[in-house]
């Protein structure tokens, strides 16, 4: 066996909540354990207590460590692999949240595009879920878990907007840009205008402290925002692609496929087989 430890299942009762979550648990993981979901219908949210691991969300593989948190996002490709030790198996803490409102709740807290939070101190709140786990009752514990991953969602948050203003001055000013105005078209010239910065310096000093390109930071949230549209809302994709800065539906389209692995109406027929 790859794995092992204890899960926990809460089925609603009557209508199911806006932010359902219905299993977590311990898993206890072989150097072998490997676990592929293509696109995943759920998102989970981990805290590793010991051993060492690997996670990736789309092409954004992240090694993760004792402490660390990881977020693996809806509507992405999850991998999770051991890294585990012979004689130490890779532990850690798991919940996952069957509900579109889970990409919402991260996005109104910056953290749609995190994968991994580093060193987050939070293995109390996820030790809390599985105490509560083992002494409430099921009523209790739907309203219970739904808190408790508001207080991890909101300490995680904390400590990214506290690390981020960590980031050089410059860095901070770009990415309030890329931030504030990710419904317009995006160019780099823009930037070099107004920084009196050549592109390749740009992208050197961004990648350096962000961990990634000026293009490629706007387009995973150029996505993420198509996601969350697609799911969430009537809009077509020729409006969609409108919203997103991008008046020419098929290249975005394309660039939606590219960057998931299927088309934006696959996609949101994929999501509605669960409604």
């Amino acid at each position: 066996m790859d794995k092992y430890g204890p899960i926990y299942h809460f089925p609603s009762i009557g209508d199911p909540p806006p932010l359902s979550i219905p299993f977590i648990g311990i898993n206890y993981c072989t150097p072998h354990y490997r676990n592929v979901r293509s696109p995943s219908k759920i998102t989970v949210i981990g805290c590793v207590l010991s051993g060492h691991g690997r996670v990736r969300v789309n092409t954004d593989s992240r090694r993760v460590n004792p402490g660390d948190v990881f977020v693996l996002r809806s509507g992405c490709d999850h991998e999770v692999i051991s890294e585990a030790e012979p004689d130490e198996p890779w532990t850690y803490i798991w919940y996952n949240i069957h509900s579109h409102w889970a990409l919402n709740v991260l996005e109104a807290y910056r953290l749609l595009t995190t994968v991994v939070v580093p060193d987050a101190s939070v293995e109390h709140l996820f030790r809390q879920g599985i105490e509560w786990a083992e002494s409430k009752t099921l009523e209790e514990m739907q309203g219970d878990l739904q808190l408790l991953f508001m207080q991890i969602v909101i300490r995680l948050s904390d400590i990214q907007r506290k690390r981020g203003e960590l980031l050089s001055s410059l860095v901070q000013q770009i990415k309030l840009r890329l931030d504030n105005q990710l419904l317009q078209p995006f160019h780099t010239e823009q930037l070099v205008k107004e920084t009196g910065i050549s592109a390749k310096q740009l992208n050197r000093m961004f990648k350096k402290e962000m961990g990634t390109t000026i293009y490629n930071y706007v387009l995973t949230k150029k996505m993420e925002s198509a996601k969350l549209m697609l799911i969430d809302t009537p809009l077509t994709v020729n409006e969609i692609s409108e919203q997103l800065g991008y008046s020419d539906a098929h290249y975005f389209s394309n660039l939606f496929n590219k960057k998931t692995g299927m088309r934006p109406t696959a996609f949101r027929s994929h999501f509605a087989e669960q409604d």
